[in-house]
């Protein structure tokens, strides 16, 4: 019979994993040794990308994961799915087929643009035990929220920049004026707290079945 223990081995696993995993990524990151030119910069300034936040935020969230189980830590954990979530979908679905998977997943990028999102979602929908509240899903569309102010303010106080990679505007949202920035921006809130939303609704339906699936081995060991 499945047990609390099992699941506690699992996160453990699942954790340690997320965590080597964004360390590798960083440090490929860091060191140019990642993707093609157009979507990297080499040290420090890579921070500046959502993708490279996103995902050292789900591996200290793995590491806080790793000494303390709360109910602080399960939000923790649904943002930061939400937020490489959020990752995912952009390159699965626009970027990938714009530019080629090839370049999308290739080097760091594998592993920020696909692998540790994917462990992050399945960690949080079949290891996370999650009661389900609405601000909480609110609370995970926030970090994107407060990305896209740091960047408009940003842009408002340097200006734009120069020429790549010395701008500002390095996801080029302005190039078609601020009105089209603006619905970019909101369409990617909605996205992101429809990622939330899904990835709660998978959670349940995944405790669900696993109660069911408990509830149905008991009664087999009575009967």
């Amino acid at each position: 019979m499945r047990t609390e223990k099992d699941r506690k081995i699992r996160q453990i696993i699942t954790n340690i994993v997320i965590i080597i995993l964004v360390l590798i990524g960083t440090y490929m990151t860091m060191t140019y040794r990642s993707a093609w030119m157009e979507f990297q910069m080499r040290g420090i300034m890579c921070l500046r990308y959502f993708t490279v936040q996103s995902n050292i935020f789900a591996g200290v969230v793995a590491l806080i994961a790793l000494f303390y189980q709360g109910k602080t830590t399960k939000v923790l954990k649904l943002m930061s799915a939400t937020a490489t979530g959020l990752t995912f979908a952009v390159v699965a679905f626009f970027l990938g087929p714009m530019y080629g998977y090839h370049r999308m997943y290739k080097n760091a990028n594998l592993y920020f643009h696909l692998i540790v999102p994917l462990i992050a979602m399945i960690d949080f929908i079949l290891l996370t035990d999650v009661p389900k509240k609405m601000k909480w899903k609110i609370l995970s569309a926030m970090l994107t929220v407060l990305y896209g102010i740091g960047y408009i303010l940003n842009i408002l106080i340097n200006g734009k920049g120069g020429r790549y990679p010395n701008n500002n505007d390095f996801y080029f949202f302005l190039r078609w004026g601020w009105g089209v920035a603006i619905v970019i921006f909101t369409v990617i809130i909605l996205l992101s707290f429809g990622i939330a939303c899904l990835l709660s609704w998978l959670n349940s339906k995944a405790a669900a079945r696993t109660t069911k699936i408990r509830d149905q081995e008991e009664q087999n060991g009575t009967s």
